[in-house]
């Protein structure tokens, strides 16, 4: 008898070269990308549409059009704000502070606040903003 020879069963191969070539490269896409990203400090600006009623927090600090400080309607030196502040952070549970600065004064002394309040202890720094008049 005549046998046939049956050929051999070829196995399907998928190449997944290009595909993994493609993960490569979004993986170092999202790398060099996420690198560059700079993280942004949270700022609120002296008018705002859409301002809303906050809690009162316990600890006002307030900075005037001169550059004068006030912590809760006492005057204060830029030099004894770590020191009272930090007092005052220990007492209270929630060590929230609200910030009342003129928006004409330099940016530059309110971050500058910010960092004192920051490394007295505050969790929260919430800068308080005026609501713009409707049109």
């Amino acid at each position: 008898m005549l046998e046939f020879l049956t050929p051999a069963k070829k196995r399907k191969w998928l190449d997944l070269t290009p595909m993994i070539d493609v993960v490569f490269l979004l993986l170092i896409f999202f790398m060099l990308t996420s690198i560059y990203a700079k993280p942004m400090m949270p700022v609120s600006l002296p008018e705002s549409e859409t301002s809303t009623v906050q809690e009162e927090p316990e600890i006002t600090l307030g900075i005037s059009s001169d550059g004068s400080l006030s912590l809760n309607s006492q005057n204060i030196t830029i030099d004894q704000l770590y020191e009272r502040l930090s007092g005052l952070l220990e007492r209270h549970r929630e060590k929230n502070i609200r910030l009342i600065a003129d928006k004409q004064i330099h940016f530059g002394l309110v971050i500058n606040v910010m960092d004192i309040a920051k490394k007295a202890g505050a969790d929260n720094i919430a800068v308080v903003t005026e609501k713009k008049a409707a049109l």
